[in-house]
């Protein structure tokens, strides 16, 4: 059984591997000096996804892509159907980011613009579209909310999902399936017993909010919509507020690695959202992995 708030290190916690063993982590348009950093403490391949904005530059987003290639990490982009302006440009671009940043995996969604740019509405959209497959792309992200959304009832979400990953099957790209962050186990738990028992086995990567300020990380809750673990989390962070600035997600990691080692919930990784900084992140990260924080 979870308990549900441990303070001790991860690696106090059983078999915390299964939960770090794959990390990602992602970033808004880190600079070149953070990713400089970050490459010094991360181990070579890791991903980093970067988030899609209305107004993000093609050439930013593939010279960012390309130094995170470059330092030995691999770049997965965010695209957002509703920023797409057309089929060649998002072609055009996905052939730039695959020769000069490697890119093959992308993390596809349907962007929160409320007029489409081009033919797009929905991520399955693009997916059914064949541009994906026909530009090199083989493997995509599909976001998930374990703790639902401010917009969309659940059972749209439940179809939706396996819409698109029974869609990108059918495309012959692999698929995996990134959570909202969250700040307690137990939502995600609850919904990755549902998810595994109608049937999906692909990955999870499961969202937490790296190392960061307790109001930064109150205030970009409210603005995902992340509410029920948030308010655990704020009146536990007021309990704590005293003596700690900054909040970690090794709770979570504990009571994740804890339900692991209590019964199979498939194939589950760490996507930790920078929110404090990708550097601070990825170091926290390191020292995860190492059994050296507390």
């Amino acid at each position: 059984m979870l308990s549900p708030h441990r303070l001790e290190g991860v690696a106090d916690a059983p078999d915390f591997h299964a939960v770090l063993n794959d990390v990602s982590l992602e970033a808004v348009m880190p600079a070149a000096a953070e990713l400089h950093e970050v490459a010094a403490v991360l181990s070579t391949g890791t991903p980093i996804y970067l988030t899609d904005l209305p107004n993000r530059r093609d050439d930013k987003l593939i010279q960012i892509a390309t130094g995170i290639f470059m330092r030995g990490l691999k770049p997965v982009p965010h695209i957002a159907a509703r920023n797409v302006s057309s089929e060649k440009k998002l072609n055009d671009l996905l052939a730039r980011l695959s020769s000069s940043a490697g890119v093959k995996k992308i993390m596809l969604i349907g962007g929160d613009s409320e007029r489409a740019a081009g033919p797009f509405e929905h991520a399955l959209q693009v997916i059914e579209s064949g541009v994906l497959e026909a530009s090199g792309i083989t493997e995509i992200g599909i976001a998930a909310y374990p703790e639902g959304h401010p917009d969309i009832s659940e059972d749209i979400l439940r179809a939706s999902l396996r819409e698109k990953l029974d869609a990108a099957g059918r495309a012959g790209m692999k698929a995996h399936i990134v959570t909202q962050f969250g700040f307690d186990a137990w939502p995600v738990v609850t919904w990755l017993r549902a998810l595994r028992a109608s049937g999906v086995r692909n990955q999870v990567c499961i969202g937490m909010a790296g190392p960061a300020s307790i109001p930064s990380l109150l205030k970009f809750a409210q603005r995902c919509g992340v509410r029920a673990s948030a308010k655990g989390f704020a009146r536990h962070a007021t309990s704590i507020g005293k003596l700690l600035t900054r909040a970690t997600p090794a709770d979570m990691v504990n009571d994740l690695a804890e339900a692991a080692a209590a019964e199979n919930l498939g194939e589950i990784a760490a996507h930790f959202y920078s929110f404090g900084g990708l550097a601070q992140a990825a170091k926290w990260v390191r020292d995860a992995k190492h059994g050296t924080i507390t």
